[in-house]
């Protein structure tokens, strides 16, 4: 009897647990993303991002059975990621079960058609690829793969749309892709949020000004850094105003309007330390500790930057440090402590180097993911086109190979013929020069033999019927050697056969020769001598010693010079 009641007992027990634990988590049963998003933020909150430890995975446990009990599948997978979230924070160091899990939860809500958990898995595997394994390449993957998707749902269906699309826009901006980082920032600017999620707008509007400011359109950013300041609430005001302060102190410093950075400064500094913001604070200080020295108050400024530097430390962020020592160098040189203004200006230079160096680096990995997330994606559609049409792709492609096959042998015989057709052309043109050139060259010698004979003739009947003939005899007989127009014509074709330019680059070299000048030239690279050349042109030989002067008084050839080292080198 007592077994019994022992029994029944702890069926009640077990029946009472049930109920209360049913009972704990009826509000959300059942019920959409959207309505049940603030009571899992709580429990997430409460669970997930604290030292409750195993008290945490009991209540993970029991809220993924009173979804099963309850047939609710969409709370199961909400207890299947945060388990995984718990994981990462309890266990650190199993990086690799992190995203194996993440994957699996990724592979299982595709298959369920569940989107608002497949897309909240595919941000936290990108979260953890850019911040724990420093693997930009697969965050930014997830990132390009999680947008297209948000287009698909709207953001009453899923609260967390803006966040995410300011998220992306914060990639981007850290790759100083300003374009794309205020493209997505102004896209999470038009989806709605939810009161929880004003600051969400905030942060979108935080990285347009911060891109703005950085490719120096400070107009521009001030327009956002303002509306930052008339959209804080209470409970993210002193954050949100303490940022914007900062921003807007910045834009006045970069301005010179030194008056007016300042109290905003001084405000962003005081915010952030309430907040424990020793980024911001290490920030701020910095540029007031700057401006201080510009305004030549040297005491404030050391006392400011030793005080930046105790925020530097506390925050372990190394951008500040190429300006902190930069301005510790000025102050110790206006102390005139010039040993230790080198060391911070060299400490300077190496913290802006290694700086870049990271930053050159990321950038080329940035360029490296884009062709690389492309190929992983054109990869990704192959497959799937594989699948649907293997058969009749793989007949394409032999007809394509027949058909470049045959392609290539026609352009292959076609130009094999318009080659050897062009090389035969090429041979009977030179074949065809080398026979005129030959000719020419008998012409010009043969012409030239027939100056020679002719003088030699002439010479003879002159001699003969000057003693007996009449002088109108003689000048008949020398009118055999006078070179005409048309003579001279011939001359001059056969002649540039030979020497091919000479006549084109006298007249360049001597543009003022006349044409008794220009034929004294030719016949002289012929090597004739002046009685040959007299009797050729018709002229005597004192009228060719004449053309001869002439042409070396525009020379200006010395008595020593010879015309004919002249005549050759034309």
């Amino acid at each position: 009897m007592k077994r019994i009641f022992s029994r029944c007992f702890i069926i009640v027990c077990l029946l009472f647990s049930a109920l209360s634990a049913d009972a704990q988590f009826d509000h959300i049963i059942n019920k959409t993303h959207a309505e049940r998003y603030t009571d899992l933020r709580k429990f997430i909150d409460s669970n997930i991002y604290t030292d409750r430890g195993p008290e945490a995975y009991k209540s993970l446990e029991t809220l993924k059975k009173v979804a099963l009990r309850n047939n609710d599948q969409d709370l199961v997978m909400e207890a299947d990621l945060m388990r995984i979230m718990l994981d990462r924070e309890v266990h650190k160091d199993m990086k690799k079960k992190h995203i194996l899990d993440l994957k699996a939860l990724i592979a299982k809500s595709q298959k369920a058609g569940n989107m608002q958990i497949h897309l909240r898995s595919r941000r936290h595997l990108a979260h953890f690829y850019w911040y724990e394994t420093k693997n930009y390449e697969r965050a930014f993957e997830e990132y390009l793969t999680i947008h297209p998707l948000l287009k698909k749902i709207s953001e009453k269906d899923f609260p967390e749309k803006a966040y995410f699309l300011s998220q992306i826009g914060e990639a981007y901006y850290f790759f100083a892709d300003y374009k794309n980082a205020i493209s997505f920032s102004r896209e999470a600017l038009t989806v709605d949020v939810i009161r929880d999620h004003r600051g969400v707008h905030n942060m979108a509007m935080n990285t347009i000004g911060l891109s703005y400011m950085k490719t120096d359109l400070l107009n521009s950013a001030d327009i956002y850094f303002k509306k930052i300041l008339s959209n804080v609430g209470i409970g993210d005001y002193a954050v949100w105003k303490g940022i914007a302060q900062g921003n807007l102190g910045r834009t006045a410093y970069l301005r010179g309007k030194y008056d007016e950075a300042v109290p905003l400064l001084e405000a962003c500094v005081d915010r952030a330390v309430i907040i424990s913001d020793h980024t911001q604070a290490a920030a701020a200080l910095t540029l007031l500790s700057d401006i201080y020295f510009r305004q030549n108050n040297i005491s404030k400024a050391e006392k400011t930057i030793h005080e930046a530097q105790k925020y530097v430390w506390l925050s372990r962020i190394k951008q500040p440090l190429e300006l902190l020592y930069q301005v510790f160098g000025k102050i110790n040189a206006a102390k005139g402590n010039f040993v230790l203004t080198n060391m911070y200006l060299d400490s300077a230079t190496i913290t802006r180097n290694a700086f870049e160096k990271d930053f050159n680096s990321m950038q080329m990995l940035r360029a490296s993911e884009k062709a690389q997330l492309q190929a992983h994606k054109a990869d990704m559609e192959r497959v799937a086109a594989e699948k649907q049409i293997k058969t009749l792709e793989r007949n394409i492609l032999l007809t394509l190979v027949l058909l470049l096959l045959m392609v290539a042998l026609y352009f292959y015989k076609t130009y094999y013929y318009k080659t050897r057709e062009k090389q035969r052309i090429i041979n009977d043109q030179l074949k065809k020069a080398e026979q005129e050139l030959t000719f020419a060259t008998i012409q010009l010698e043969e012409f030239t033999r027939s100056i020679s004979e002719k003088n030699l003739l002439v010479e003879e009947l002159s001699a003969r019927y000057s003693i007996n003939g009449s002088e109108e005899t003689v000048q008949e007989l020398q009118k055999i050697t006078i070179l005409t127009d048309e003579q001279w014509e011939y001359f001059r074709t056969l002649f540039e056969k030979i020497h091919v330019g000479y006549l084109s680059r006298l007249r360049s070299k001597l543009p003022g020769l006349t044409p008794a000048e220009t034929r004294f030239m030719a016949l002289a690279r012929l090597d004739l001598t002046y009685k040959e050349m007299a009797s050729t042109l018709g002229i005597s030989v004192q009228s060719v010693r004449v053309i001869r002067h002439r042409i070396r008084k525009k020379l200006n050839l010395p008595e020593e010079a010879d015309l004919k080292d002249v005549v050759s080198t034309i």
